[in-house]
């Protein structure tokens, strides 16, 4: 997908009716939303227990920004799910392998001053016991020279139970190491332990 994508009429009413649905069904605790920048490269690092991560995450940056992602490929395979997803600025991302593709994809984003929201696991934990980061996620931050807003979200494990869903924002974090994969895992791991101190 081109980083060139525009938020359209149809992702504006569908995030709307998301929103609205979501705070009047649930009660959603958002902290530490000043952490986002309204403008300029950006990226949002969050940890990853249930599907609903992402919409919850998504729904909560786009308050102040339009954020992109990057989605497991096989979310693409159903052609209803590939068509929203496409309209909602969402990159197909190959697992278990470097994907070239969608991470220069990722680049151009950041590079055209937007903002992009990772699940640096990589895959949901379905314990609530973090897992180890992929290294990608410091590839991004020293490529594209980019702030990054750790996220932590919860209850979402739980969801459709009415219950709270939380999120917190904390102050940006910004890469330091060398251009090797080695300081790309040490950023990744220093940004995750970050997410669950707050």
């Amino acid at each position: 997908m081109s980083a060139g994508w525009k938020p359209s009429w149809f992702y504006h009413a569908v995030r709307r009716l998301a929103l609205a649905a979501l705070h009047r069904l649930w009660e959603v605790r958002v902290s530490g939303l000043e952490h986002l920048p309204p403008a300029g490269r950006l990226i949002v690092a969050a940890n990853h227990c249930s599907w609903m991560d992402p919409v919850l995450v998504g729904l909560t940056v786009s308050r102040v920004r339009s954020p992109r992602f990057l989605a497991k490929e096989e979310l693409f395979r159903n052609l209803l799910a590939a068509w929203l997803f496409r309209h909602c600025g969402v990159i197909s991302l190959t697992r278990g392998r470097g994907d070239v593709s969608a991470m220069r994809s990722a680049l151009e984003v950041l590079e055209a001053e937007g903002c992009m929201v990772l699940f640096p696991e990589g895959t949901r934990s379905r314990t609530g016991v973090p897992l180890r980061p992929k290294p990608g996620l410091g590839f991004l931050a020293r490529r594209a020279r980019v702030p990054v807003v750790p996220a932590r979200v919860w209850n979402t494990e739980r969801f459709p139970a009415r219950m709270p869903l939380r999120i917190k924002f904390g102050p940006p974090l910004r890469f330091e190491g060398g251009d090797d994969s080695k300081s790309y895992q040490a950023f990744a791991d220093r940004v995750m332990e970050t997410v669950f101190r707050l």
